[in-house]
């Protein structure tokens, strides 16, 4: 009889560990899922309180000692409140920075605003103040909003951003948020901003092209795929998702004018730097990059006419007119990976701008 209770001890006690084991797992993931709802949080006062409505005032009219004043107050009150008031104050002050840089055009202002993005372009530096000083009559001739806005330039996170293609256009500098917001939030959105942050402090696109190379491209796509793995609850899932989308299909398409390749078939051009990362995804088994990467390497090894067997695509649009064969090729490419084009949406968020995606529509 004692040999059994002590057997059944001995079963209790492995099952207890266990268990054991298993929780305290569990709770190391909770932890650093929500380390900031953790924190101690102090009882916010009457200002953080009414910082919502100071920030509703902000529009195109307010001044630079307006914002700053927002700002200072928003870093004093982001660490007493909620996570909750944390997110929405981040929304309302991205709406803040776009009412404040928004801009109203009539022809002339304008005409007047692209000519000064020119010479911009053509200073080496690429410093708008110091066009403000060599082209006095051209300056005089834009809006009193550009001038005063292209006067405090640099300040306040107010930034004037080359697009690409003769464009330009003022932001807020992508590391106003890991400035203001990122030290009293969970793990997840402190990663995301500040990720979001190193990588849109360059533009991504310039001229139908990308303006980052293949090998950034990959690392980009890995980093959003162990994000989305490591924190599938992250209040900025959706967005990690839709760049991990995003940069996926680049990698194995490019852009209109950084292609991938022309045919994607035997004895045809192909980018040698994009085939390369192509060919590492190939080799990394856990990732779900690996099986696509695999995929393209024998679809670009297969024999068009195999391949026209193989894949039931419509050599005419709908009108009538003829497919090219570059598109053909993109659509068989697509059928066989089953990737959406990351134009194929109705309201397109731009994640590349600032350290949060922003909805353009």
């Amino acid at each position: 009889m004692m040999k059994k209770v002590l057997m059944m001890s001995m079963c209790s006690a492995l099952l207890l560990v266990g268990c054991n084991k298993t929780s305290q797992q569990d709770q190391a993931v909770k932890k650093e899922q929500k380390s900031a709802e953790q924190k101690p949080v102090s009882k916010p006062d009457n200002s953080c309180i009414q910082i919502h409505a100071a920030i509703q005032k902000i529009n195109q009219a307010s001044k630079i000692e307006d914002l700053n004043q927002i700002n200072e107050k928003l870093k004093a009150c982001v660490p007493s409140l909620k996570n909750d008031e944390q997110l929405k104050l981040i929304n309302a002050s991205t709406a803040m920075y776009q009412r404040f840089l928004k801009q109203d055009y009539t022809d002339k202002t304008a005409r007047a605003f692209e000519a000064f993005g020119y010479a911009v372009l053509e200073q080496k530096q690429r410093d708008p103040k110091k066009v403000i000083q060599t082209q006095k009559k051209l300056f005089d001739q834009l809006s009193p909003r550009d001038q005063y806005l292209l006067q405090h330039n640099g300040e306040v996170y107010i930034d004037l951003l080359y697009q690409g293609e003769g464009m330009f256009t003022y932001r807020r500098q992508p590391n106003y948020l890991v400035d203001v917001f990122s030290k009293a939030l969970t793990a997840d959105q402190k990663e995301f901003l500040t990720r979001m942050a190193k990588d849109n402090q360059d533009i991504f696109y310039n001229d139908g092209a990308l303006a980052v190379s293949w090998k950034e491209l990959t690392e980009r796509a890995l980093f959003w795929e162990k994000f989305i793995q490591k924190y599938p609850k992250s209040h900025f899932i959706s967005d990690a998702k839709l760049l991990f989308n995003e940069y996926r299909y680049f990698i194995f398409f490019g852009l209109d004018n950084t292609p991938v390749s022309d045919e994607y078939a035997p004895n045809t051009w192909i980018d040698k730097d994009a085939l390369q990362q192509i060919r590492f995804l190939s080799t990394q088994s856990q990732s779900s990059l690996a099986k696509p990467a695999q995929q393209f390497l024998k679809f670009i090894a297969t024999p068009v006419e195999e391949r026209k067997a193989q894949f039931k695509i419509d050599s005419t649009e709908k009108n009538g007119d003829k497919k090219s064969n570059y598109q053909i090729t993109h659509e068989q490419l697509e059928q066989l990976l089953k990737f959406d084009s990351p134009w194929n949406t109705e309201v397109y968020r731009d994640c590349h701008i600032d350290a949060v995606c922003i909805d353009t529509n």
